[in-house]
């Protein structure tokens, strides 16, 4: 050898003595190497020409004989946040034994490879995949797109998974009439209200198909029973609804045709005013802070009213839910639904001169139909004491 020959760089060792170990040694001896090259290559000083020589070293003890080898060499592998890509899917292609460990733990599994696994892995390591932390939204839409419910209820399992609606739409289309997965869609805190919903109303649908089979009400006591089941856990999802989810929540309503004056009232007797202003500001095609203005400003309503087209019988209960929102805002009060209601029909009763004789009982029906029992019990008495009156 001339001594300007330019020597590739090793650390310590002839590469020759990894392979005579590996051809002769015993299983000891290979796991001691093993754990050797697994130190070396976990050195972040280790020069990269030097991690180069040790590859093929290391790529022959990811596929030793004995599995007992195989597995340390994969547990001492699992920090390493770079690993050689031929290395890692021989380990991911061992036996469940040693490639399951390794898969859920490994720090060097990227968004492409994870594809790759996924798609080509059997159920086991789909399983592994859709628990692990960090996932891209790549792989979670892949999971969702492609992989069966088993791996999806794994996904939906996994709190550090960060869905988003698109994913969750996803899995209701696919996966939405299996109550497991349905049971594990509703427990997931960001579930789309758009999905829950929809599956407020398949589930009216179901119980309205199950009360024509069985006979159990008449037709007519039916519907009404299954409509306001229905209205009632819609607005129990909008009223949850963050301010992120209300606006499509309520877009989605009226897309549909299923944003009625019945739902609005509704939640007017309920207090739920923010839910009223997302739905009058989406009807009248307004900025939700213009719609507030003309809710909370004497003599503005009357116009938003027309604007969004409602119904002139639910005005004065609309009107009046929107004078009690703004004493309540000025006052600093937050009232629970009881004292909204209570409040309400105080309003209707003694603060509207110019309200024709004829409505205040309409108003009345309005809350006894759509407020808290005990609001709704005081309207039914003072409306049975007005028709009295008449």
């Amino acid at each position: 050898m001339h001594h300007g020959d330019k020597q590739e760089p090793t650390f310590g060792l002839d590469i020759q003595v990894f392979m005579d170990v590996i051809a002769c040694g015993d299983a000891a001896r290979r796991t001691s190497l093993a754990l050797q090259i697994a130190r070396f290559l976990a050195d972040q000083a280790t020069p990269a020409g030097e991690r180069e020589q040790v590859l093929p070293t290391a790529r022959r003890l990811a596929a030793d004989p004995d599995i007992a080898v195989r597995r340390a060499f994969a547990e001492t592998l699992q920090s390493l946040e770079t690993l050689d890509a031929d290395l890692l899917f021989t380990i991911v292609s061992d036996e469940d034994e040693v490639a399951l460990p390794f898969l859920a733990a490994t720090s060097a599994l990227d968004s492409l490879r994870t594809l790759a696994v996924l798609r080509a892995g059997g159920g086991a390591r789909q399983a592994v995949i859709a628990s692990r932390p960090n996932l891209s939204d790549e792989v979670i839409e892949a999971i969702t797109q492609e992989m069966p419910l088993a791996v999806n209820a794994l996904l939906l399992e996994n709190t550090e998974a960060r869905l988003g609606p698109p994913h969750y739409r996803t899995i209701y289309q696919r996966f939405g009439t299996e109550r497991e997965m349905l049971e594990r869609l509703l427990a997931r805190p960001g579930l789309p209200p758009v999905i829950r919903i929809a599956q407020a109303r398949r589930a009216a649908a179901n119980l309205h198909e199950l009360l024509a089979e069985r006979s159990w009400l008449a037709p007519s006591k039916a519907v009404e029973l299954v409509v306001d089941a229905e209205e009632t856990a819609t607005l129990e999802i909008l009223g949850c609804a963050t301010p992120f989810d209300l606006p499509p929540a309520v877009a989605f309503l009226i897309d549909n045709d299923l944003l009625t004056p019945s739902l609005i009232v509704h939640a007017a007797c309920m207090g739920n005013m923010n839910v009223v202003a997302e739905c009058l500001a989406g009807l009248s095609g307004q900025p939700l802070r213009r719609v507030e203005e003309q809710m909370y400003r004497h003599g503005r309503f009357k116009s938003l009213h027309a604007r969004c087209d409602l119904p002139q019988a639910c005005f004065w209960a609309l009107q009046a839910a929107c004078d009690v929102a703004a004493e309540a805002r000025e006052d600093g009060l937050d009232l629970h639904p009881d004292e909204f209601g209570a409040r309400l029909i105080e309003q209707l009763l003694t603060r509207y001169e110019a309200m024709p004789p004829v409505e205040q009982p309409r108003a009345l029906d309005l809350i006894s139909r759509f407020a808290t029992e005990k609001a709704r019990h005081l309207a039914t008495m003072l409306r049975a004491d007005l028709h009295q009156a008449a």
